[in-house]
């Protein structure tokens, strides 16, 4: 149900938009909501360019990153504002995914308002400042160009360190509140039939994602609190360090337990201090990951979501044609889920490098600690200096308790498992083709 305060058109959750265009942006096909809530017919949609229906206060910068992305073939999320037929401004939060031969847009009610305002703000700003171009002589061409300068500025203070970093962090959050404010796959008529398979077929993948959300916050839970123990890492690191510069710097004779106990933590600090140093950046990296791989998860939702009404339209014939988007949504479903197995395997790979890694720098560490301990009760030998006997006992008496910490953190998040099954999903897929083809 839409409302209207002022100039501006609000709508439901249950309102979404969907429309597919060429390569350039020419509008190929279109849902009832986009027709209806753009106040435009489906004739002037049809191949008219997508910016119809851009609202002026939007800055060009937005366009010419999300194009930009678009034509490297990844997807793109951001808040728009467009400016309806009659003069209304709606908003809306735009997934937008390659597929052969063009782009394929879903809109949907903006849900996160907290996010939503400071990037609303942000292209206030951005637009002001594209404006001061424009008045200085840039061509539309270089407004664009400086907008998108601009606007990657603004995004990184953010924290979202290109449109990019915002589209991982944005879906998400947006899918997960509209299932939450009730938006769902249809359930299926009490009747056989290929919709009634379809629905069926759209219902279990919403459920097999779902579990993998879940899965997924909790990678994500353990691998924050990992990478923010990076200073730790380096902390740990640098007094491994000291280890082996407190009792070496002299020559040692093997023959002396002092000097045969020096040489053993020295060989242990050159082999765990790379291993130390090299987690805080392999920790990011699957962060990175899980961050990818949580967002695709959210766009397969988002797309099998609209599968469903499309598949609900063919019986109540709301749709113009229901057909021709589900194939165009398969195709982007297909692109989506072929990457999903791949990153599930990274990830879950991954995870287990780095706790193995922290399961053989742990009792390394804790060795070095014992055996720096006995040098200092032998007084290294009697062959340093009081100064270098002191700082030797304080950081034996510290130890490592805090790698003990993140191992155990590490195999936490071993033990977590991504329910992705890929060849179930495939012949799920290939029924959904079969499917349409007999309804086509």
């Amino acid at each position: 149900m839409e409302s209207q305060i002022g100039y501006e058109r609000f709508f439901d959750p249950d309102d979404i938009f969907f429309s597919t265009t060429d390569a350039k942006g020419v509008i190929q096909r279109s849902n009832r909501t986009f027709d209806t809530l753009s106040r435009y017919t489906r004739e002037r949609l049809m191949r008219s360019p997508h910016n119809i229906i851009r609202h002026l206060d939007m800055p060009a910068g937005v366009f010419k990153l999300m194009w930009a992305d678009l034509q490297a073939g990844l997807p793109v999320c951001a808040y728009v504002i467009n400016r309806a037929a009659d003069g209304l401004d709606y908003r809306v939060f735009a997934t937008i995914v390659p597929i052969p031969g063009g782009y394929l847009s879903v809109r949907t009610k903006p849900m996160n308002t907290q996010t939503q305002e400071a990037v609303q703000a942000v292209y206030r700003r951005v637009r002001s400042r594209e404006r001061e171009f424009a008045a200085r002589g840039s061509s539309r061409r270089r407004v664009g160009e400086l907008g998108a300068e601009e606007l990657t500025r603004e995004l990184d203070a953010l924290g979202f360190g290109s449109l990019h970093a915002m589209t991982l962090e944005t879906l998400p959050h947006e899918v997960s509140a509209l299932v939450s404010a009730g938006v769902r796959v249809p359930a299926p008529p009490a009747v056989e039939g290929p919709v009634t398979q379809i629905l069926t077929i759209a219902g279990q993948i919403e459920r097999e994602t779902n579990l993998l959300v879940f899965q997924l916050e909790e990678y994500l839970r353990l691998l924050t609190s990992l990478a923010a123990a990076k200073g730790v890492m380096l902390d740990v690191a640098g007094r491994t360090e000291s280890y082996a510069r407190l009792v070496g710097g002299r020559e040692l004779k093997m023959a002396d337990k002092a000097d045969a106990m020096a040489y053993q933590i020295i060989e242990v600090s050159e082999k765990v201090t790379p291993a130390l140093r090299g987690l805080p950046e392999r920790m990011s990296g699957l962060q990175e990951l899980v961050l990818e791989l949580r967002f695709t998860v959210a766009l397969m939702r988002l797309l099998t979501l609209m599968v469903g009404r499309f598949a609900r339209s063919v019986l109540d014939g709301s749709e113009e044609e229901p057909v021709g988007s589900m194939n165009d949504l398969c195709a982007a479903l297909d692109g989506g889920f072929a990457q999903l197995g791949p990153l599930c395997k990274k990830v879950e790979q991954g995870v287990a490098d780095m706790d193995s890694e922290l399961r053989e720098v742990t009792p390394a560490l804790d060795r070095a600690v014992i055996r720096l301990r006995r040098w200092v009760d032998r007084d290294g030998g009697g062959k340093v200096s009081a100064e270098v006997l002191a700082e030797a006992r304080a950081l034996a008496e510290r130890g490592t308790p805090e790698v003990r910490d993140l191992a155990a953190l590490a195999a936490e998040c071993r033990g977590l498992h991504l329910p992705f099954d890929e060849e179930l999903i495939s012949q799920r897929l290939e029924h959904l083709r079969s499917l349409l083809v007999e309804i086509g």
